[in-house]
Formats: structure tokens, C-alpha cells, sequence
């Protein structure tokens, strides 16, 4: 199973016009990033994350598969913050550890877990709208309703069935060469490195000739040929759908205000 596959489901995020539910994303985004206040970023993540469990019914299983390279790379950052601290050069600063390049501080600290928190705010946001997407379904919406143009559509089309299919063909790459006896088994940092390296030539092989069949099987269905097209499924924004997008845009408007307008979206260590 694909880590970041579309997971098929009857609820209200799956059904959501998909250019409405990618509006709501970058609302969503758009928020988080309004300010460094770490209680500001855990509400927002808690947010989505109800709504990951409750609304769109992603099973907590697929959820934590799929939030764990975003949790490792939001530690090491929150930990990078810990350690080597912007806040120990300044006055008030509660220096809790320092020696050498190295200097631990609430500040620090606080701003560590903050940024981890907006980086799996991001994360559950980006998951939410991946998970519940047909990518079949986003580009007739993106062509449909958003007016994009179908050689643009296809091709976002394309990149996003071969993101799955390279999850898979990478798995499969690595079984093999367990199986002949090549490349690393190891679980240090050096050892996987070495094993990426080995599967990045295969990888890059069978990118290009899928490549190559994607072209020629358009070519052969005589694809942008036409200026007008066809469709089979209409895509249609239901009213429940824009209530809840455009629901969460005075929620914006007012964070806006609050954190930039009005200054408060700086870092607040208690």
C-alpha cells in the first residue's frame, strides 16, 4: 500500500470538489503560518487532526504510517532549535545548558516544539487533502472548475499516479536486491544511504521509460488534437462544500489581523 495513496471513502473530504478542498488547504496553510505561538500551532494541528479522524475517517493506522517522515524531519528540526539556540545572544534569555557552539534555552526549546508543531500542522493538512483525493477526480475538477488547461492537467495527472507507482517499484527494487544478496541490510544512517544509491539508477531507468510510453501512448490517442474535449464525469461544487471553505475565511481574516496587523504573531515563551 502506498504511503501517501489515495484511500477510497464515502465522507464529506471525499467527496469535496477537490479545486474547492485544495482552497481550503492553502486557507489552512495560510494560518498556521500566521504565527510562532506554539499553543496557536498544537490548536491548528488538533484541528485537522479531528478532522482527519472524525470527519474524513482515515484510519489512525494509514494516518501514522503517512505522518512519519514529517515527524522525523519536525524532531530533528525542533531538536536542531534546542541545541544550537538564535535566542543566547539576547538579554532575559533562561539559559538552561551552554557549552561550546551549543546552547539549550527555554527560548530555544519552546521555539523548537513550536516550529515541530506548525510542520505537522502543514503535514495533517497536506495528508488530509492526499489521502481523500482521487487524483482522476482533482484534475477534472482543476480543468473543469479552475479552468486549467488539459495539457497542464494531464500532465499534474501523471505526476501524481507516478508518485505511488515509484513508492511500489522502489520496494520492489529493494526485495530483489535482498534476494541476490546486494546492497545494505543495515539500520545505520550510512548503510540505508548506501542502499538508496543503489536503487537511484534503477529508479531513474524505469522513470524514463515510462516516460517514453506515456508520450507515444499519447501521440497514439492523437492527445491535444482538439482545443475542445469531452467529459465523462462533470465536475460540480456542491453548497455544503463552498459553506465550509468559504466558513473558514473570516477565521483567516481575523488571524491576519491578529498576528500581523496587530503584531502578535511574533514568539510568546511562558
Amino acid at each position: 500500500m502506498a504511503r501517501f495513496g489515495y484511500v477510497e471513502g464515502t465522507s464529506f473530504f471525499h467527496r469535496m470538489d477537490p479545486t474547492w478542498k485544495l482552497l481550503w488547504n492553502l486557507v489552512i496553510v495560510g494560518m498556521v503560518i500566521l504565527s510562532f505561538d506554539l499553543l496557536y500551532a498544537l490548536a491548528c494541528f488538533l484541528y485537522v487532526f479531528t478532522l482527519t479522524m472524525v470527519v474524513a475517517r482515515i484510519p489512525l493506522r494509514r494516518y501514522a504510517r503517512s505522518i512519519t517522515v514529517f515527524l522525523g524531519m519536525g524532531l530533528f528540526i525542533a531538536l536542531w532549535k534546542s541545541l544550537y539556540s538564535a535566542w543566547a545572544g539576547y538579554e532575559a534569555v533562561h539559559v538552561w545548558y551552554a557549552w561550546g557552539p551549543i546552547n539549550v534555552t527555554r527560548e530555544g526549546v519552546y521555539d523548537g516544539a513550536a516550529t515541530m508543531a506548525r510542520v505537522l500542522a502543514i503535514a495533517s493538512v497536506s495528508l488530509l487533502f492526499t489521502l481523500t483525493t482521487d487524483p482522476a477526480r482533482l484534475v477534472d475538477s482543476l480543468i473543469q472548475v479552475a479552468g486549467l488547461p488539459h495539457r497542464i492537467g494531464y500532465t499534474a495527472y501523471a505526476a501524481l499516479r507516478f508518485i505511488p507507482l515509484y513508492e511500489s517499484e522502489a520496494r520492489t527494487i529493494k526485495q530483489a536486491h535482498q534476494i541476490r544478496g546486494v546492497g545494505e541490510n543495515g539500520k545505520g544512517v550510512l548503510p540505508k544511504l548506501r542502499l538508496y544509491r543503489s536503487m537511484l539508477v534503477p529508479l531513474l531507468v524505469s522513470g524514463i521509460r515510462r516516460a517514453q510510453a506515456t508520450s507515444i501512448a499519447m501521440d497514439s490517442r492523437a492527445f491535444g488534437a482538439y482545443d475542445r474535449r469531452t467529459v465523462v464525469q462533470k465536475a460540480e461544487v456542491s453548497p455544503d462544500t463552498k459553506a465550509f471553505v468559504l466558513a473558514h475565511v473570516p477565521a483567516a481574516a481575523a488571524a491576519f489581523y491578529y498576528f500581523v496587523m496587530l503584531g502578535h504573531g511574533v514568539q510568546i515563551v511562558r
